[in-house]
């Protein structure tokens, strides 16, 4: 970080003693303060402007977004729209929707909607990534799911971001069945898929669901030292399987402090006390 800074001062000593700055060095530059989080020195910067481009909105908008100021965005992305000479890109209208969700306000993830179809941005995948995440974290789940639908080409990410909304609304079955989907795409789910999935499966104590769910991943090779074997103690745990949720977390090089934890309730809540006090005094 601190090199970051002074590449950024280097930077801002150069900007100050050029005699005649490009729209390129602005740029740089309020782009270099709002990725630290300087979102004052970057706003002052492009306050102070001669013209602007399409990066020096995006830049401040998605700066904002980044550093949990999504009002602040949405207010820049409205002054953006007023400027006749202004014109959006892919990622601008994606910091915009990002901040609608962050906020979250459905009625302004709404309205941005329609302006990326009046102005032709609908036709990006970035667009209809950010517009699905848009409404599912505004509580929009089945808009959400229509707009994944119309995707034709969604990466690990959506896929993932589209099931765990199911799970995070109480719709296991949908987020179950979704995941059903995902596995016969041939797309390979992450990490972050099989943690959730599983989650999903200690919820409503699933065992039957959360071993095939582990058999699975033993098929395709997942990485023992990656979260998603903590999820799968926590899993175990909380189905009563304890000699699965043992035998996984000692086949974890490093548990971490969620496996740690999951045994020792799993154990506490079985009726194993005397097992459950043993790992917690071998926990450092």
């Amino acid at each position: 970080m601190y090199a970051k800074c002074d590449s950024l001062m280097d930077s801002q000593k150069l900007f100050d003693e050029m005699h005649e700055r490009d729209l390129c060095s602005w740029n740089v530059l309020i782009s270099g303060y709002a990725k630290m989080g300087l979102l004052q020195e970057a706003k002052s910067l492009f306050d102070k402007m001669p013209e602007r481009d399409n990066f020096s909105w995006t830049a401040m908008i998605s700066g904002y977004v980044r550093h949990d100021r999504p009002n602040e965005a949405l207010e820049l992305f409205r002054m953006m729209k007023r400027r006749d000479n202004s014109k959006s890109n892919k990622f601008t209208v994606s910091s915009a929707l990002a901040a609608s969700a962050a906020v979250p306000c459905l009625r302004i993830g709404k309205e941005i909607h329609g302006y990326i179809m009046r102005t032709g941005l609908d036709s990006d995948e970035v667009v209809w990534s950010a517009l699905s995440d848009m409404y599912g974290k505004c509580g929009s789940i089945e808009e959400a799911r229509h707009i994944f639908d119309m995707m034709a080409d969604r990466d690990i990410v959506t896929w993932t971001a589209m099931i765990d909304r199911y799970f995070q609304d109480g719709r296991r079955k949908e987020g179950f069945d979704l995941f059903a989907d995902l596995l016969r795409s041939g797309i390979r789910p992450n990490d972050f898929t099989f943690s959730g999935v599983l989650n999903a499966c200690a919820d409503q104590t699933s065992e039957e669901l959360g071993k095939k769910v582990h058999g699975y991943m033993t098929r395709v090779g997942f990485d023992p030292y990656s979260f998603a074997a903590s999820a799968l103690v926590h899993m175990y745990s909380k189905c009563g399987n304890m000699v699965s949720a043992e035998r996984v977390f000692k086949e974890t090089p490093k548990p971490d402090l969620f496996s740690w934890t999951s045994l020792i309730a799993g154990y506490a809540q079985n009726g194993q006390p005397d097992e459950a006090i043993r790992y917690f005094e071998l926990l450092d």
